[in-house]
């Protein structure tokens, strides 16, 4: 890796005009490659794509996805997608397999059960290859879940996590791992405005996030502030229709948008205070750092790393097990003081101003495995 240093700006100076010589000079090295089963807008996804691919000095950083699901990608030596959209395209495991043995990476990190499979089958061909698990729930979603991980822990040279909940929760007694930052950017908080009785969500629309549950206590307080509204932003997770029906039902404003590219997405959280997420499960909930980083007051359950970072009635209102109109009655208490949701606003804002980014913190992880 000196060595590489001290001659990196010269050859970089080649490579960029001499297409064919960067080919052969990515293979001399160290190469990191992350398998994540497929591109889209969920947290894994937005942080991995916050690091760019290429070269980082003294190692090349790549991204492979196991299917093109969340879309195609442009022509790119250090990105590699599946060739079918389906997520059991059997084409896309065996591309998967063959694009790892042509690079041969140094370092494979792995993302979610999907993604295990494969490394599995990579560590079989290549003894040698070395392995980070990265775990993102704190908890299996599935038997098959649990099984992959747990062989895939044994293996892994290193352990990754989002929080220190997720590494607490699925890592067994006397393993050691390391908590990553799912702090992609700095994001600049939203203008000051009055507190309004406005909610936005962004995210899959999946029955992990406990939405039905969010739209419960949105009508108890309806009756007290009937100008509530909630906007849903993301796509489809299996939960859109019911949700449109129960809204409609229970005569609630919800604006379902569908997904929308993250400047979008910040430019529709102006206008509301507060991120509504009653989620079941979650690693680091990555949506509810950046709504804090915008200056929105989550509502939210205390699962995973949330009640690590979101304190009830500081930075945030954290939803108990009592009833909607339990949880709508404190909500309304805080709506009726206005100065206090602008502190928490605040405090909100300031409880990541000084975070490490997920970028920094992934490659000084890799530098660390690569050097062992």
């Amino acid at each position: 890796m000196i060595d590489y240093l001290a001659e990196s700006v010269e050859t970089r100076k080649l490579t960029s005009s001499k297409p064919w010589l960067k080919a052969c000079f990515m293979s001399s090295i160290p190469t990191t490659l992350h398998l994540i089963p497929y591109d889209g807008i969920g947290g894994v996804e937005v942080a991995a794509r916050s690091l760019p691919v290429g070269d980082h000095g003294d190692l090349r950083f790549g991204r492979v996805y196991l299917s093109a699901k969340g879309g195609a990608h442009p022509a790119d030596p250090d990105i590699w997608t599946g060739p079918s959209d389906s997520e059991w395209a059997l084409a896309n495991y065996l591309g998967a397999l063959r694009h790892l043995q042509r690079r041969k990476p140094d370092l494979l990190i792995v993302s979610l059960w999907r993604s295990a499979i494969v490394a599995l089958l990579a560590k079989l061909l290549r003894p040698r290859l070395k392995l980070v698990v990265f775990l993102h729930l704190d908890r299996p979603v599935h038997l098959p879940d649990r099984l992959l991980h747990a062989v895939l822990i044994r293996l892994a040279h290193d352990i990754w996590a989002d929080s220190a909940g997720t590494l607490a929760a699925r890592v067994p007694d006397g393993r050691k791992g390391r908590v990553i930052s799912f702090v992609t950017e700095r994001l600049e908080p939203l203008p000051p405005a009055r507190p309004v009785p406005k909610f936005i969500f962004w995210g899959r629309l999946h029955a992990q996030k406990g939405l039905d549950r969010a739209l419960d206590i949105l009508e108890a307080l309806k009756a007290h502030y009937p100008d509530t509204a909630l906007t849903l932003i993301g796509p489809d997770g299996g939960q859109e229709a019911a949700l449109r029906a129960q809204a409609a039902r229970l005569g609630l404003t919800v604006a379902f948008t569908g997904p929308l590219p993250r400047d979008q997405i910040f430019a529709r959280a102006a206008g509301h205070s507060f991120f509504l997420m009653p989620s079941h499960s979650e690693g680091m909930a990555m949506s509810v750092v950046e709504a804090m980083q915008l200056g929105l007051v989550p509502v939210v359950t205390p699962v995973g790393e949330i009640g690590r970072y979101a304190q009830d009635g500081q930075n945030a209102l954290l939803l108990g097990d009592g009833t909607s109109q339990d949880n709508a009655a404190r909500l309304a208490a805080l709506l009726a003081d206005p100065d206090q949701v602008t502190r928490m606003a605040r405090a909100a804002v300031d409880r990541f101003a000084h975070a490490g980014l997920y970028r920094e913190d992934v490659l000084a992880a890799c530098r660390e495995v690569l050097d062992r």
